[in-house]
């Protein structure tokens, strides 16, 4: 195993294996991505994991035979946050999946037990 994916309610990451997302804290499986395949051969890692569509938890983008599948959480969050893609490291990281090594992106600002009100984005709208 070697991906990571904010993927429930709460800041801990769930693990991301192949196409099976697992929660690690003991409360179960999270879910397989029946029909979908991993990338990358022994790495078995997904197409892409990011905060594609708004609130702070990653989807997770899957190759199924001749197309694409994106996941995202039906889980309800007490967590508010900002998409992550403000976060200019984040960014970053999610462009570096599909140019480099293909690894989770991490923000700049610690999520998880015990984290603060992540910093306010610096975004201009021009």
């Amino acid at each position: 195993m070697n991906f990571l994916i904010w993927w429930d309610g709460d800041e801990s990451r769930e693990l991301l294996d192949g196409n099976t997302v697992t929660n690690f804290d003991g409360e179960g499986r999270g879910f397989t991505a029946s029909g979908c395949t991993s990338i990358n051969g022994s790495k078995s890692v997904p197409t892409l994991s990011a905060d594609l569509f708004g609130d702070w938890r990653e989807e997770v983008v899957f190759l199924c035979g001749d197309s694409l599948r994106i996941y995202t959480t039906d889980q309800i969050t007490r967590r508010r946050i900002y998409t992550l893609m403000h976060d200019p490291q984040y960014r970053a990281n999610v462009s570096a999946q599909n140019a480099t090594y293909n690894q989770p992106p991490h923000t700049s600002f610690h999520i998880g037990d015990g984290m603060r009100e992540p910093p306010r984005p610096d975004i201009t709208v021009r």
